[in-house]
C-alpha cells in the first residue's frame, strides 16, 4: 500500500515531495525516460542505477543534490518507464547515456557533467566514459566494479557459465499480479543485502514505482533480457579507470558481495594512484537506501572536489 506522509521521516517526505520533472528522448528507436531536479544552469550530475532499477530509486536523494547540481536520473531501455528493445547491447546503453546527457542539456553548459553509475550501472557508465568521457568532468562507479574473485560474489560462478557469443535465452512470460498491492508486497532488493539495512519506507517507495499495469493486472517494469545482454564480470574495467579521458572514482560499500576491506587501496594501486577509491563505512550494496546521507556526502564530496579543480584550471 502506498505510504502516507504521517508515517515518513520529515526529511524523506520533504525530498519525495520535490518530484522530478519527467522527460523522454528517443535513442536508436527506443524511448528513454529520465527525471530532472535543480536549476539547469548548475553543473550536471547524471545517475544510472543498478540492473532492474529505475529512476525512482533516487527520488529521496536526488533533491539533496539539487542545491549544487542539475540532477538527471535515467532509466535505460528495459528498465523503469523507458521502452523495451527486441535486443540489448552494451553499445546501445552507451548511446542511451550519451542521448540523455545531450537531451537534458548537461553537455551544453561551460562545466562538463559528472556521471554516476551504481552496481551494474557502474559498468555501463565506465564503458560510456571510454568513448564519451572527453566531454565529462568525471565518472563515479558505486559498488559496481570487481577487482578480485571474492567468495562472497556468487555472480562470478553464474557469469563464468555464460557464453557471450550464444544467443540470448528465450524470454519467459512475466509474472502478473491481480493488484498493485499484491505486486508491491512481493518487491525485494536483489541481491539480498548482507546486513540489516532498515529504512523500509525507502524500499516501499521504490517498490511502489516498480510495476506497470497490463492486461490482467500488474507486472514488473523490468525486462530481464536487458541484464542478460548488457552485464558481465567486467574485471578489465577496474584497472582501466586511469586511462579514461576524464577523472574517475570507484566507491565501495563496506558490506557488499563485491568487496572486502582491501577495496579502496587495491583499486587505487591498480590505477597507479590516479583514481579516487574508498569504502563508505557501514553501507550495504544499496547505500542510497541504508545510508542516504552518507551516499550523498560521498558523491558530493568527490564531485565538488573535481569542480573546484576544474575552476582552478580554468580560472
Amino acid at each position: 500500500m502506498t505510504q502516507t506522509e504521517e508515517h515518513l521521516p520529515e526529511w524523506f517526505a520533504r525530498a519525495v515531495a520535490m518530484v522530478g520533472e519527467s522527460h523522454t528522448v528517443e535513442v536508436e528507436g527506443c524511448p528513454i525516460h529520465y527525471l530532472t531536479w535543480g536549476d539547469p544552469a548548475l553543473p550536471g550530475l547524471l545517475f544510472l542505477g543498478a540492473s532492474g532499477g529505475h529512476a525512482h530509486w533516487y527520488d529521496h536523494v536526488a533533491p539533496l543534490f539539487a542545491s549544487r547540481f542539475r540532477v538527471v536520473v535515467m532509466d535505460p531501455a528495459g528498465c523503469g518507464d523507458s521502452g523495451r528493445r527486441e535486443a540489448y547491447s552494451k553499445a546501445l546503453v552507451t548511446a542511451e547515456i550519451a542521448g540523455v546527457l545531450a537531451d537534458s542539456g548537461l553537455l551544453a553548459g561551460p562545466i562538463p557533467p559528472v556521471v554516476v553509475g551504481h552496481s551494474a550501472g557502474a559498468q555501463c557508465v565506465v564503458r560510456a566514459a571510454q568513448t564519451h568521457g572527453g566531454d565529462w568532468l568525471g565518472v563515479i562507479a558505486v559498488d559496481g566494479l570487481r577487482y578480485a574473485e571474492l567468495e562472497t560474489d556468487s555472480a562470478i560462478a553464474h557469469f563464468r557459465k555464460v557464453d557471450p557469443d550464444a544467443p540470448p535465452p528465450p524470454r519467459r512470460a512475466p509474472k502478473v499480479y491481480e493488484t498493485l498491492e499484491e505486486a508491491t508486497a512481493r518487491f525485494r532488493l536483489s541481491p539480498p543485502p548482507r546486513i540489516e539495512i532498515g529504512n523500509e519506507f525507502i524500499v516501499r517507495h521504490i517498490g511502489d514505482h516498480s510495476y506497470r499495469q497490463v492486461e490482467g493486472g500488474w507486472t514488473s517494469k523490468f525486462d530481464p533480457g536487458q541484464t542478460q545482454q548488457v552485464i558481465d564480470l567486467a574485471f578489465e574495467l577496474t584497472g582501466a579507470l586511469k586511462d579514461l579521458p576524464c577523472r574517475a572514482a570507484s566507491l565501495y560499500a563496506e558490506h557488499s558481495h563485491l568487496t572486502d576491506p582491501s577495496a579502496g587501496p587495491t583499486v587505487t594501486a591498480m590505477n597507479d594512484g590516479k583514481v579516487t577509491s574508498f569504502t563508505i563505512p557501514g553501507t550495504s550494496h544499496f547505500p542510497m537506501i541504508d545510508s542516504p546521507f552518507a551516499f550523498v556526502s560521498a558523491i558530493e564530496g568527490v564531485a565538488l572536489t573535481w569542480l573546484a579543480e576544474w575552476h582552478r584550471l580554468n580560472a
